[in-house]
């Protein structure tokens, strides 16, 4: 018996399926369930993303850029000006170390007086985190600081454009 070849008619449309398309398509598919720092503090400690998730939402870790590292780091040290030794606050101010040791007897009721007398405040933040590093005071269970890269491709036509950006990770408790 003769096999006979059937002619089917079949609209054809030519349609050239990008590889990358897919990719990209699928990663931000996906990306916009957790957000970039999740996926960094995952892939830092090697847990589940659900994981790290929970360990941002809860306090335990903080992962910043750069910029906010600066920012949240700031304001820790406004915060915490009181706590200071007496001889750096000292050199800060202009006021004897005993003069300050009185003042600091108020614990966080001398951060005030304390802080208006500090002659410039953003060296005073600058020499405080090139003395102890950004880790002593964003980070209060190690006083560790972590660098992570992370790589993202931006598309540009047909190709890609690779940026880098740098986060930091604290663990809080």
């Amino acid at each position: 018996m003769l096999k006979r070849k059937v002619k089917r008619k079949v609209k054809s449309k030519m349609e050239l399926i990008n590889e990358l398309d897919l990719m990209e398509e699928h990663w931000n598919l996906h990306k916009q369930d957790y957000t970039t720092e999740t996926i960094l503090l995952a892939k830092h400690l090697g847990v589940s993303v659900d994981d790290a998730e929970s360990y941002i939402d809860d306090d335990d870790y903080l992962v910043l850029t750069d910029e906010e590292a600066d920012d949240r780091v700031y304001d820790e040290i406004a915060d915490s000006v009181w706590a200071f030794k007496p001889s750096f606050l000292a050199a800060h101010t202009g006021v004897t170390e005993e003069a300050i040791e009185k003042l600091q007897e108020m614990c966080e009721g001398a951060n005030e007086a304390l802080t208006a007398m500090i002659k410039n405040f953003d060296a005073f933040v600058e020499d405080a985190v090139r003395s102890d590093g950004r880790g002593h005071f964003l980070s209060d269970y190690d006083s560790n600081e972590y660098e992570v890269c992370y790589t993202s491709a931006e598309r540009n036509g047909n190709a890609y454009k690779v940026k880098d950006t740098y986060y930091y990770i604290y663990r809080r408790n």
